[in-house]
């Protein structure tokens, strides 16, 4: 009897358990509650100090229409809102909307160039403190407004904005004509004594911005554009290309898109991508090649008086993809032949891209200080010296070798 009785007992508490376990709580917010920003834009504000744009997902929407070019706002809409403060633009939304602002899903943070030039430290922090905000999502900086970047950024082979935010950025693995730049990265940048910060250089692809001078036969037109500038024709659409330099909290200036190669072959980033140099055979041709480090890239810096001597000597390998039935690139004097002018122009552009980011804008993006470090004996003499500050007084010594191997299908006999 005793025996039942406990068992009755135990079960009721089971079930009193499972039952209150199983419960929801009245005020737990679900996914109808709450609205999404796929994208963050910051402009300076007209009549306040900041104009803030969110890009919002709008559950269910599609933009299954049969056309490549849908119409952003079948699966998301931009709120626009002049405020003093972030944090004060989001409460103002949450006003006008009719569910709460949820920043989780945040693929990019857009600046404009307007606002990034007069300094970002405040809005940096404040969204680096925000825990809705991932540090992976993208840093660009737009050479148009914020605000018209969102409106205008039409997903052509992706359905979701959201998806199409987060594959843009990967581009630069096979072009490395930019390079994903992650919140957490910038911040980290920012805020140490080895190097400076830099961000995607982005802008919309229109009729009226893209490059349309093709009276100069120019064979290194093509990677020496910025966003905006390149002769592609298409409907608006994002176009990253190029990097934004930055000394402290400001931007300084912007590089083309074969000056981001170069970053990224002195800092050790580059997977694979495609240049086109002028044949040394014919004249007026050109030849493609598949390029990728052969080595890590080894950087040295010993100082002088006269300032910081910067040595970078880089190992390359690279795939011909230009051939013809009258091709001699199998021959290996011509090879070599080949080689020394890839090396020269490599090692030409290299140099106009250290220089450029040096006495320009006195900007250390590829963390030369790092290796600068080993010159001091106390952590004290380092920051005495100031390096991110008489990075503008170096000079440098760069060594090019390029292995060229013949075409992926025609291979050396």
């Amino acid at each position: 009897m005793k025996s039942t009785f406990k068992k009755h007992i135990s079960l009721f508490l089971v079930l009193t358990i499972c039952l209150f376990s199983l419960s929801g709580c009245y005020n737990i917010y679900n996914i109808d509650h709450l609205a999404y920003a796929v994208a963050i834009g910051l402009d300076v504000g007209e009549n306040n100090s900041l104009k803030i744009s969110f890009q919002l997902s709008i559950p269910g929407g599609s933009s299954d229409s049969g056309s490549s070019g849908s119409s952003q706002s079948d699966n998301s809409v931009v709120n626009t809102i002049e405020c003093s403060s972030i944090n004060s633009g989001i409460n103002l939304l949450n006003s006008y909307i009719s569910k709460e602002l949820n920043l989780s899903h945040c693929k990019v943070i857009v600046f404009s160039e307007e606002f990034a030039y007069t300094g970002i430290s405040e809005s940096l922090y404040t969204l680096i403190n925000n825990v809705q905000i991932r540090p992976d999502c993208n840093i660009i900086i737009s050479r148009c407004s914020a605000s018209y970047f969102l409106e205008n950024s039409k997903p052509l082979l992706e359905k979701l904005s959201a998806r199409y935010y987060e594959i843009t950025p990967s581009s630069s693995d096979y072009t490395a004509y930019t390079e994903s730049v992650t919140l957490s990265q910038f911040f980290s940048d920012f805020n140490n004594t080895f190097s400076q910060c830099y961000a995607i250089l982005g802008g919309i692809n229109t009729d009226t911005t893209h490059s349309t001078d093709n009276t100069e036969n120019n064979f290194d037109k093509d990677s020496n554009n910025k966003a905006n500038e390149t002769s592609i024709s298409s409907k608006a659409n994002i176009e990253n290309m190029g990097l934004a330099v930055f000394y402290g909290d400001k931007l300084v200036g912007e590089l083309t898109g074969i000056e981001a190669l170069c970053h990224q072959i002195i800092t050790n980033k580059l997977n694979v991508c495609t240049i086109t140099i002028a044949s040394p055979f014919e004249e007026g041709k050109t030849i493609s090649l598949r390029l990728r480090l052969k080595d890590k890239t080894k950087n040295k810096v010993q100082l002088a008086d006269s300032g910081p001597y910067i040595s970078s000597n880089i190992k390359l390998e690279a795939r011909i993809l230009t051939m013809d039935e009258n091709s001699q690139y199998l021959d290996e004097k011509n090879i070599a032949i080949l080689e020394k002018y890839a090396n020269s122009y490599l090692t030409n552009h290299l140099y106009e891209y250290l220089y450029k980011v040096s006495k320009e804008y006195n900007s250390d993006i590829d963390g030369f200080g790092k290796y600068a470090v080993n010159n001091f004996l106390t952590w004290e003499d380092w920051i005495n010296y100031d390096w991110l500050y008489n990075f503008k007084n170096s000079f440098f010594n760069v060594e090019v070798d390029t292995d060229i191997k013949s075409g992926y299908i025609l291979m050396e006999t």
